[in-house]
């Protein structure tokens, strides 16, 4: 009854509409109404990204001019006729920058904006769609789009449909289902005709309101970068929709301008023109963290950051074994626990874990060599990497004491005992920071270059390896530049396996390169991401003390904001 009521009020009221010759939008076109875009304030980006949950449910930001209200699917009234409607209510919101600087990872960055909807362009009997555009080098990419569209205009749209379908259904059944040529040009032409407002095949957001709200959007996008990528930009494309017909382009605003910032800027243009020597053999490592239940051995890609973990191990096995620069001779898998616990039990987990990754590893690829390539080890208590963390860490006390205890006690219960009992302040800092680092998967790939007989060559000529390898990073195609610049083991090797996310091996390689303004900024970022907090807090502070300038590049790495912070605070 409801319904019809509605219908025939609207039949009505577009007769009377009709006849006075007013559209609906005309007061649109008269005001020039627009719909607003801006960059998203700070603060709300960073409550957005410590959010758990990507749907926000109802979010609130207040700042002096307002409150704003961000909804998700948590944040819908369902009506009596079980429409979904979307409550978002904002007040006005102050944003002053037409630029912003977006940190390139993984050859993405992530785009976010508002979009503003103005109450004026809302309305019972019409929609209002508005469309976001990316322009990149001369191209326009149409984003999903927003519409919001009153209560009327969406039950008029039904209706249509419902009188569609049941045309649609008539017919189906007068052919018994085998539809002619003729009969799917007659059902198309029947669409046109009974739906004049089709729904939209894709949207971001589509909200039905009955009275007129101020509506503010976040919009995210993911974005894959593209060679030579330095600025992208964001406009509005927008239009209103009567049921009389008439409609309204909404005019264009303001354009909003994206800088990109990259790893590329620690590229060094090194040029190799000084004699070498060319090794037949090189040798890769990669550092990985996985996480286990206790007592367990099984590979879970739900637990922690394993399934992040476990994809660079495919990725860059997978590279290693197809590219065509080196031969892979042998893979070894080395699993390593940490000292709590005895060292018997230690042994058995870490040798059980390296098993069950080697299993995993040779189900996963098609590779028939890789069964006798792949060798596994394991180390039951990782003590070697426990000395060499405990001497670059100045947090503990007492380290020169449990360095000599490590050295003395042969056996590991009870050497871990002792530094329990005399060091307990020391020992509780280092089962807290410095164990789970000794909780490691090292994978150690021999090769040997294609087509060199001898072990070494002396060459002065332009390696020409290295500076394709160069070219390639610099134009962000990271999978082959690091596949090249694997044996050089320097900074450009470093920028091309954080580029693709492999920071265990990049970890490696930073330790090893002498100190260096760059080097360290890069420790401290590789450090961040694999959440060495206290170390790479110390190599960020060593970079700004050997060039000042890095402090303000930390505001484009989203991995130093930790460090900034902390500054900020003291």
């Amino acid at each position: 009854m409801k319904r019809t009521f509605l219908l025939l009020f609207a039949a009505c009221w577009l007769t009377t509409l009709l006849f006075n010759g007013c559209a609906v939008t005309s007061r649109l076109e008269r005001h020039q109404y627009t719909s607003v875009v801006a960059h998203t304030p700070r603060q709300m980006r960073e409550r957005m990204k410590a959010d758990e949950q990507q749907d926000t449910t109802i979010y609130e930001m207040k700042g002096d001019s307002g409150s704003l209200f961000v909804a998700n699917r948590r944040s819908m009234v369902i009506e009596d006729d079980g429409e979904a409607v979307a409550l978002l209510r904002s007040r006005e919101v102050s944003v002053i920058a037409k630029t912003r600087m977006l940190a390139e990872r993984d050859g993405k960055i992530q785009i976010d904006f508002l979009i503003t909807m103005p109450r004026e362009l809302q309305g019972n009997v019409q929609s209002f769609t508005i469309t976001p555009i990316m322009h990149r080098k001369g191209r326009n990419v149409e984003l999903e789009p927003l519409q919001v569209r009153g209560g009327l205009f969406s039950k008029l749209q039904e209706r249509n449909y419902w009188r569609y379908s049941k045309f649609q259904s008539k017919l189906v059944r007068r052919r018994k289902g085998n539809l002619s040529a003729e009969d799917t040009s007659r059902l198309k032409e029947a669409f046109h005709r009974f739906v004049q407002f089709p729904y939209l095949d894709r949207s971001r957001f589509d909200s039905i309101l009955n009275g007129k709200e101020k509506i503010t959007y976040f919009y995210t996008q993911d974005v894959k970068v593209e060679e030579d990528d330095k600025r992208l930009y964001i406009s509005l494309n927008g239009r209103v929709n009567a049921l009389d017909g008439s409609s309204y382009d909404v005019p264009p605003n303001d354009t909003l301008q994206f800088n990109i910032s990259s790893m590329l800027t620690f590229v060094l243009p090194i040029t190799r023109y000084m004699t070498r020597i060319v090794e037949k053999f090189a040798v890769v490592n990669d550092r990985n963290y996985l996480t286990f239940k206790v007592n367990n051995t099984k590979i879970m890609d739900s637990l922690g950051n394993n399934a992040q973990n476990l994809g660079q191990i495919r990725d860059l096995m997978h590279t290693l074994l197809y590219q065509h620069e080196f031969y892979v001779d042998s893979i070894v898998l080395t699993a390593a626990s940490s000292p709590e616990g005895s060292f018997r039990h230690n042994n058995r987990l870490a040798r059980e874990r390296a098993y069950a990754l080697s299993r995993y590893l040779k189900q996963e690829f098609d590779f028939p060599e890789l069964d006798t390539l792949l060798t596994v080890r394991w180390e039951g208590e990782n003590w070697t990497d426990f000395k060499r963390e405990v001497v670059r860490d100045d947090q503990i006390e007492h380290r020169d004491e449990i360095l000599r205890l490590a050295k003395q006690i042969a056996d590991p219960d009870e050497r871990e005992a002792a530094i329990r009992k005399q060091y307990g302040k020391d020992y509780r800092y280092i089962r807290d920071v410095i164990y789970p680092r000794l909780r490691v998967v090292d994978f150690k790939y021999n090769l040997r270059r294609v087509g060199m007989l001898k072990d070494t060559i002396h060459t002065t000529v332009v390696d020409t390896v290295y500076q394709r390898a160069v070219e390639l990073l610099r134009t962000r195609h990271y999978e082959e530049a690091s596949t090249l610049l694997m044996p050089y083991r320097d900074q450009n090797t470093a920028v091309a396996l954080l580029s693709r996310g492999f920071n265990g091996a990049a970890r490696e390689i930073l330790f090893e390169l002498p100190s260096s303004a760059q080097v360290e900024y890069l420790r401290a970022i590789v450090c961040s991401r694999l959440g060495e907090w206290k170390l790479g807090e110390q190599c960020f502070r060593k970079a700004c003390e050997l060039d000042d300038l890095l402090e303000y590049r930390a505001n484009l790495d989203p991995e130093m904001s930790p460090y900034l912070h902390k500054q900020e605070k003291e």
